[in-house]
């Protein structure tokens, strides 16, 4: 008797690679990028100019809101980290990376947290408060209900487990500087 074979081998009738189901939460994740950042231009590229920072942290301005500031780096920033998980995750995704059901879950789970924060730190603003319409709340109400589909079939399926195999290390090329 040989140890030749340590897992066993997938059958023709297996479910497996991006199709069926897997198909949606892959069109989310190649969009999602493209979302994010779209999102960010509209919002944030307008105020991003350093004048405008220095009317709002400066005392002697009369748009002095520090809140507001706070606020707007905090969104810039948990945008930019979103971005660059969100990016990372798609490329994982791709690669049928072994780890991709788990980070996919905490991804949908990172969403839900990213939109929850953003609503109470948002009410702590009297300005941005009195302007909060339904959409954000619609927002957060998608993506706990994406979260309670996918995040169940991400850690139960078939398709998913005999699709993401792969456990090899990855190697990004470094190159050399000079």
């Amino acid at each position: 008797m040989s140890d030749v074979a340590t897992s066993p081998a997938l059958s023709a009738t297996e479910p497996s690679g991006i199709a069926g189901w897997l198909l949606l939460p892959a069109l989310v994740i190649v969009f999602s990028p493209l979302r994010i950042a779209y999102d960010f231009y509209q919002s944030f590229f307008p105020i991003l100019k350093p004048s405008l920072w220095f009317a709002l942290l400066s005392s002697k301005s009369g748009m002095y809101n520090p809140p507001l500031a706070l606020l707007l780096a905090w969104e810039i920033i948990a945008n930019i980290i979103f971005f660059a998980l969100t990016l990372w995750l798609a490329f994982l995704f791709f690669k049928k990376q072994k780890q991709v059901p788990t980070l996919y879950a905490g991804w949908l789970i990172l969403t839900c947290v990213l939109q929850m924060a953003d609503l109470f730190f948002g009410s702590l603003v009297p300005g941005v408060a009195q302007q909060q319409d339904g959409s954000a709340y619609t927002e957060l109400a998608k993506s706990a209900i994406a979260s309670a589909i996918w995040i169940p079939y991400f850690l139960t399926s078939r398709r998913v487990k005999n699709t993401f195999v792969n456990d090899a290390e990855i190697k990004l090329p470094i190159s050399s500087w000079p």
